[in-house]
């Protein structure tokens, strides 16, 4: 071989392994999604790969040989362009993220990096517009977020009702100011705590209840309830439920004040409203009954007038004036009647130790007095000689009005009152027994249902007992006691009537 030779194919081995290089590396260039291309110091590209030229929406063969500047009007104003520049002067690599807009108008945000070569510089640019769009839509979700959990945070604090949020192993998982402030324990004191070792005894009360529900059954509940806290001391709460993600989140109101002013209000409007049935019945009751008195007084009157000139009606006039006098007696216990009933409804009553032979007595005597003209026989008969009830002064006016009644509708010559007194037990509680056995006219069935209902008639011309029974209903009532009414011979209502009191007994 001679030496000529010998020098070619020296040469032609490098050049095979040079071409077979550039080949891997341009076959790497083109795979790449990466826009990859090389200027040289003319800003001539000498090397562009398809996505490069996809980029420029050029061929590589209209873009190879072609000046950066003339592709590219204005690049030498950006960023980009002063990376390229500096590299190309300084030989050390640099990497840049900006923005650029193409002379069609396109945009996008790029990652450029460069570096220095022989020819030049090497450039790769990958396109991270879509990057940075959900990385710009990320960062406003970032702060939409902290911007609500700050204004939830705010919001939270600033709420005067109780919030807080157990998980399914019922710890405390939030806790707002006023929920500290009602268990009067700090939020550090209560986050990460069971419920059940905070309130001990908690898992007991209706509350819980609905708590243990609504994190079973992942509905809504409601529950309006008092609550006794450790430290004693009961409030009522209207309380909403929640489930949530972690467990159950919990509304709690404190509405003590709100139920006491609703329960003054309800107890004020139907004590009100009573007062306003009470005395338009009153009125009625009394415009009759007042009536009746008076129309009474004034036939007696009438009677008189022709009378007294005629010596022979002197004892006409006479039983005329009693007539009138009782009358006058009748008004004045009616009028004390109504005072008394008023007085029982809008007063408390306060209640003593009262023998009751002692009163009885007195109303004996009473009756006796009033009615001299009739023939009146009482006979009282008691299992003891003193027997003892709490009352108050107005079982004298029971035991008057329960008497003078048995006189009044009683149509015989001799009037027979057999009162009758003994103990009774009642669901293991001494009461005393009283019974008032007349012979009177008798009080009919249908009578018997409505007689001690605030003295309402079915007949306002009947004759009734006005507001008596009324009033001794009422007084009986306010001893926590009971009063019916009987035939004094069972099934036959005519031969008189039976009054029936208990009285709860002052041992």
């Amino acid at each position: 071989m001679t030496k000529k030779s010998l020098i070619e194919q020296t040469l032609k081995e490098p050049e095979e392994k040079y071409r077979k290089l550039f080949q891997q590396y341009k076959m790497l260039v083109d795979s790449t999604t990466d826009s990859v291309y090389v200027l040289n110091r003319d800003w001539n590209y000498i090397l562009v790969n398809e996505a490069a030229a996809k980029l420029l929406k050029l061929t590589v063969d209209e873009i190879l040989n072609k000046n950066l500047i003339d592709l590219l009007p204005g690049i030498e104003e950006t960023p980009f362009f002063k990376v390229y520049d500096s590299v190309m002067e300084t030989k050390k690599m640099d990497r840049i993220f900006n923005e650029f807009t193409f002379p069609d108008g396109r945009y996008g945000v790029y990652e450029v990096s460069v570096y220095p070569i022989t020819e030049g510089i090497l450039c790769i640019a990958r396109d991270i517009t879509e990057e940075k769009e959900i990385e710009g839509k990320l960062k406003k979700s970032e702060e939409k977020y902290r911007n609500l959990s700050n204004q939830y945070e705010m919001l939270l604090e600033s709420i005067t009702d109780s919030v807080f949020a157990l998980n399914s192993d019922w710890e405390y998982i939030l806790v707002n100011k006023s929920a500290e402030n009602i268990n009067n324990l700090s939020r550090d004191k209560i986050i990460g705590n069971k419920m059940q070792d905070l309130f001990p005894g908690i898992e007991d009360t209706p509350f819980f209840k609905i708590y243990e529900s609504v994190m079973n059954n992942r509905n809504e509940e409601r529950i309006i309830e008092s609550f006794t806290h450790p430290d004693g001391k009961t409030r009522f709460y209207d309380l909403s439920v929640y489930p949530i993600h972690q467990g159950i989140l919990c509304i709690s109101k404190d509405v003590t004040e709100e139920r006491e002013i609703q329960q003054e209000l309800e107890e004020s409007e139907e004590k009100y409203r009573k007062s306003f049935y009470r005395a338009n019945l009153y009125k009625n009751i009394f415009a009759h009954d007042i009536n009746n008195i008076l129309q009474n007084i004034y036939s007696s009157v009438e009677l008189s007038s022709l009378y007294i000139n005629n010596p022979e009606k002197l004892h006409t006039i006479k039983e005329l004036y009693d007539i009138i006098n009782e009358q006058v007696n009748r008004g004045k216990k009616l009028i004390n009647n109504v005072s008394k009933i008023t007085e029982i409804d809008e007063t408390e009553t306060i209640l003593e130790k009262t023998e009751v032979h002692l009163i009885l007595n007195r109303a004996v005597e009473y009756l006796k007095n009033s009615f001299q003209t009739r023939n009146i026989e009482v006979q009282i008969t008691s299992s003891t000689k003193k027997i003892y009830v709490m009352v108050n002064k107005l079982l004298l006016d029971v035991f008057e009005n329960i008497l003078i009644n048995a006189v009044r509708h009683n149509n015989n010559t001799n009037i027979n009152i057999i009162i009758t007194i003994s103990r009774i037990d009642i669901d293991s509680k001494n009461s005393v027994q009283i019974e008032f056995k007349d012979n009177g006219i008798g009080i009919s069935a249908f009578r018997k249902k409505g007689i001690f209902q605030k003295g309402t008639r079915k007949n306002q011309k009947s004759k009734g007992m006005g507001l008596g029974l009324s009033l001794v209903k009422k007084i009986i009532d306010s001893y926590h006691g009971e009063i019916r009414v009987e035939d004094r011979i069972k099934g036959d209502y005519k031969q008189g009537s039976n009054f029936i009191l208990l009285i709860p007994e002052a041992l």
